[in-house]
């Protein structure tokens, strides 16, 4: 099988020879610096070039044995096309907001509607998107957006945001459907350039800050809004929540996502047993794939594939230092299994 057909085979419930071995891209990053210094496309440069940024890509698909192209290489692109101010780290620092264009909630309306083909750095992902599409037609490129409720902690000082869900409910669910609306745009302009994948990232819906009660009014609806939209342009969605999920499994079964990526905290048996039904995605530690022994990273990636893993990957964003030959442990032992 190719890597494209073996991934979408597992989203839509087919028979594959194996598990797909992937790291996302977006808040998911899939970037190592010894790649960079090899290939010359270096952050924070890489950030802001649509041929620089393909590149990279591609040569960590070639070295690492990920099976798939991810970008962009942070999770700032949404909330700088509205308007919030980033800096675009160094070598090794991702970008981040360094200034929100919100002081409240009720500022909403005064957020830049932004154009995909106009707006920050939209176009450059793009651009990415239709460059790596043409490189390749076996290998699944990976379209990343931010899941709304995260968005919005990049727009407005996330405690201030948080203490309007029970003050300003009416606001907040303003401002969500207008992340919402526009992430849809965003993400349909991503599947015409080329993406085969879609993939969600919401650390901030976590259940350790939500709770039960608050996921299902201010995270599943609007998410469900996104996935829905994207499925009718017959395009699998992958959905990852950051933190311990256990609190959030009888409403994610109402998640309409093929796929749930997890945390590491998250123990795969329990989200197995509770999530019937689901593809799980996850969950190598980060810090174990740059610190620890290669032996300790082929050993936790067989655990998982035996507990119901389905598409094994980074249970977060890899560190820029994170060696080849760590990443290479994960990749070549799923391989090696088959």
């Amino acid at each position: 099988m190719t890597e494209k057909e073996r991934l979408l085979g597992v989203l839509r419930g087919k028979l594959v020879d194996r598990p797909p071995v992937i790291c996302p891209g977006g808040m998911m990053t899939m970037a190592s610096r010894e790649v960079m210094v090899q290939t010359a496309c270096r952050w924070p440069e890489v950030h802001r070039d649509a041929e620089k940024m393909a590149t990279l890509s591609l040569a960590m698909h070639r070295q690492t044995g990920f099976e798939n192209l991810g970008i962009p290489f942070c999770m700032t692109v949404e909330a700088e096309a509205m308007g919030g101010e980033v800096e675009d780290g160094d070598e090794v620092t991702e970008p981040r907001i360094i200034q929100y264009p919100l002081q409240s909630v009720a500022e909403w309306r005064n957020l830049k509607e932004p154009d995909p083909n106009k707006s920050g750095r939209l176009p450059t992902i793009l651009e990415c998107t239709r460059i790596l599409r043409q490189k390749t037609s076996d290998v699944p490129v990976i379209g990343n957006l931010v899941g709304p409720l995260s968005l919005a902690t990049s727009l407005i000082e996330a405690m201030t945001l948080f203490k309007a869900l029970s003050r300003e409910p009416a606001e907040v669910h303003g401002m969500l459907g207008f992340l919402t609306d526009n992430s849809i745009q965003y993400g349909t302009a991503l599947i015409n350039s080329g993406a085969d994948v879609i993939v969600i990232s919401d650390p901030s819906a976590t259940g350790e800050i939500l709770g039960p009660r608050m996921f299902r009014e201010f995270a599943l609806p609007y998410l469900n809004k996104m996935i829905t939209r994207i499925h009718a342009l017959d395009i699998p969605v992958i959905v990852h929540i950051c933190g311990n999920i256990r609190s959030l499994y009888e409403p994610l079964e109402g998640l309409a996502s093929e796929g749930i990526s997890v945390d590491s905290k998250v123990n795969i048996r329990d989200a197995r047993n509770a999530l019937y039904g689901k593809k799980l995605m996850g969950n190598v530690c980060t810090r174990l794939l740059q610190k620890g022994s290669i032996a300790a990273i082929q050993k936790v990636s067989r655990e998982l594939l035996e507990c119901g893993t389905d598409i094994l990957a980074p249970a977060c964003g890899l560190s820029a230092h994170t060696p080849v030959s760590h990443i290479k442990a994960m990749t070549q032992m799923v391989k090696a299994e088959a």
